[in-house]
């Protein structure tokens, strides 16, 4: 199995990288018109193309080159695989419009709020939460519906938000998803470990052209669609293993914690949640000095930790080890935020 996820992530990648060259040449440009963006010259977008075009690729071959996985794919749920396939593609066409003609905030939380609902109804409701040692906290359809579509929409939102620097978000998505597609891989989702693959070797096909230097951007186009397949697939290996729901938010925890956290400070400060601005984590260590490099390393470490620990929480399903692993990680990173704003502050690069 594994021999042939890595001929897809390698035929992933090549395509991927190929069509983010054409992108690099021909694609729409970001111009640095707001105060937050970190880039100074006008730089190709939409690279999120590039990498949805690796990405189909990569199923494509695994399909199509090995017999056995055209079985395997279609044990696994064909119809369920397609929709995460074509939710994608509709985040991705939703932020390719944003790319070329901007969509008011409001606007766009009601759609990402419609397209969360549909995706959840048609993936997989998440209504059973194990808490340890064979007790499980079993949720009406309706609250499982709006906490698996809460789930599409914050995860989606999270990789957006926090790409804004070279490297951070992509990376860090190509990390929780190798994770996660281990994950699939040691509970029985073989379709699910494929999914996420292809994605990483789309991903990393892409970063080589985004980092270190940014000569190419995701734009919404690939934030949307990268978010997408990271929240639909884990909620499909969900449905199909018996996989903790508490393990996904592990995985991609830096990057929800920075959002979240952010958002809750934004709140509380009487500021809108809606409108752009530049006061995540990761926004402050660019003005304390911290290089694309520096901060991109920060967060792929990150997730290397949480992704290990996911690893093991979703290994030990019984033990409740899942949901007292992301309490941890939750206290930790409140601490560690609060210690980062506050030290911001006295610096003058962050506002009380």
């Amino acid at each position: 199995m594994w021999v042939e996820l890595a001929i897809a992530a390698a035929i992933a990648a090549l395509v991927s990288g190929g069509a983010c060259a054409v992108l690099v040449r021909l694609g729409p440009l970001d111009h640095p018109d707001v105060a937050r963006k970190a880039h100074t010259a006008p730089t190709p977008t939409s690279g999120g193309l590039g990498i949805a075009a690796g990405f189909l690729a990569g199923g494509v071959a695994l399909f199509t080159m090995f017999p056995l996985w055209e079985s395997t794919l279609v044990a696994q749920g064909v119809p369920l695989l397609s929709a995460i396939v074509l939710f994608a593609f509709a985040f991705l066409l939703l932020g390719f419009i944003d790319d070329a003609t901007p969509i008011s905030p409001r606007l766009k939380f009601l759609l990402f709020t419609v397209a969360a609902l549909a995706a959840a109804w048609r993936v997989g409701i998440v209504t059973l939460l194990p808490l340890g040692e064979g007790n499980a906290l079993q949720l009406p359809m309706l609250v499982g519906l709006l906490g698996s579509a809460l789930w599409i929409f914050t995860l989606i939102n999270s990789v957006n938000f926090m790409d804004g620097s070279n490297g951070l978000a992509m990376g860090s998505a190509a990390i929780g998803l190798a994770a996660l597609g281990a994950i699939a891989a040691q509970l029985g989702s073989p379709a699910g470990a494929a999914v996420c693959f292809c994605a990483v070797g789309a991903l990393i096909g892409f970063l080589v052209w985004n980092f270190p230097h940014g000569r190419l951007f995701a734009g919404d186009t690939g934030a949307l669609f990268v978010g997408a397949i990271a929240a639909l697939t884990s909620l499909y290996i969900i449905r199909r293993t018996q996989l903790s729901p508490f393990v996904p938010p592990i995985l991609f925890f830096p990057l929800l914690s920075d959002v979240l956290l952010t958002l809750l400070w934004r709140a509380r400060r009487r500021r809108s949640l809606l409108d752009a601005h530049a006061e995540h984590l990761y926004q402050i260590a660019h003005r304390a000095g911290w290089s694309h490099v520096r901060v991109a390393f920060a967060y792929w470490c990150s997730m290397a930790i949480c992704g290990a620990i996911g690893f093991a929480a979703a290994l030990a399903p019984r033990t409740g080890a899942a949901w007292m692993a992301l309490a941890g990680l939750a206290v930790a990173s409140i601490l560690v935020a609060t210690i980062v704003r506050r030290y911001a502050v006295k610096r003058g690069i962050a506002e009380i």
